[in-house]
């Protein structure tokens, strides 16, 4: 069937469930605003079951409602019983997203740009679910996100994620890594989940017409915590950003 063809079909078929979908959302923006007035301080570490539950319908609704398909390749491979840093490459803004709805179970955290935090109730949320704001631009604020990350972990509150390149790549070609970032699971002794994530790019695309983005989130491997405690923040770096470039078929760079 051609996409132009489904993308109609699902906008007929929203139209058709939105007696029921409409009052849905009704209730999730009304519990989400009222919530987001309980949210006072600018750094949570604990999280809570309801500000979860907000966060994973949020994106779940966003990525039902675009149509798009997230893929989880390896799974199996993320740790169970521990906390864990979670790195990727950055493809889109819909990054976050796709982790937070597909790998919920895990509860992950992540470090993001400022601008997010000021998005209308949805910011004040983000806060509630151990994200943390850097701004690169200050190191003395950089280092003290860095130090609540690391807090979050301690207190097995969540895992956290952070993009090494710290923007967004266009063309999917890896930028320069932010080395200090890995500083979080040094100091938190935890293991570092290695990703790489295809298709994000596609979801604002491809919707309405034709629809149906495929995101695939592809875990490469686990940076197990014996390796995090004998190399230095750069080597960690250094390794993930091979693992990545080995995956994408990129070549290495002169750091």
């Amino acid at each position: 069937m051609n996409e132009n063809v489904k993308g109609i079909l699902w906008i007929l078929f929203l139209i058709l469930i939105s007696p029921v979908l409409i009052p849905v959302i009704l209730l999730w923006a009304l519990t989400g605003i009222l919530y987001s007035l309980t949210v006072t301080e600018p750094v949570y570490k604990k999280t809570t079951a309801l500000a979860r539950f907000l966060g994973w319908f949020t994106n779940w609704m966003i990525l039902f409602i675009t149509r798009s398909h997230v893929e989880v390749l390896g799974e199996e491979k993320i740790p169970e019983n521990s906390r864990f840093v979670y790195v990727a490459n950055h493809r889109s803004r819909f990054d976050p997203m796709v982790v937070m709805s597909s790998l919920a179970r895990f509860r992950i955290g992540f470090i993001s740009k400022p601008s997010n935090f000021r998005i209308p109730f949805f910011g004040k949320i983000l806060r509630k679910l151990c994200f943390l704001q850097i701004n690169r631009e200050d190191p003395r604020k950089a280092i003290e996100t860095v130090n609540d990350a690391v807090d979050i972990l301690k207190l097995d509150s969540a895992s956290i994620g952070f993009y090494p390149e710290g923007t967004r790549s266009a063309d999917g070609m890896l930028g320069p890594f932010h080395d200090f970032m890995f500083r979080i699971p040094k100091c938190a002794d935890v293991p570092v989940v290695v990703a790489v994530t295809y298709g994000t790019e596609d979801v604002a695309k491809k919707f309405p017409f034709p629809g149906g983005a495929r995101a695939t989130i592809k875990i490469l491997g686990v940076l197990d915590t014996e390796f995090v405690r004998t190399h230095k923040p750069v080597e960690i770096g250094e390794k993930v950003e091979a693992m990545m470039r080995e995956e994408l078929n990129q070549e290495e760079t002169t750091r």
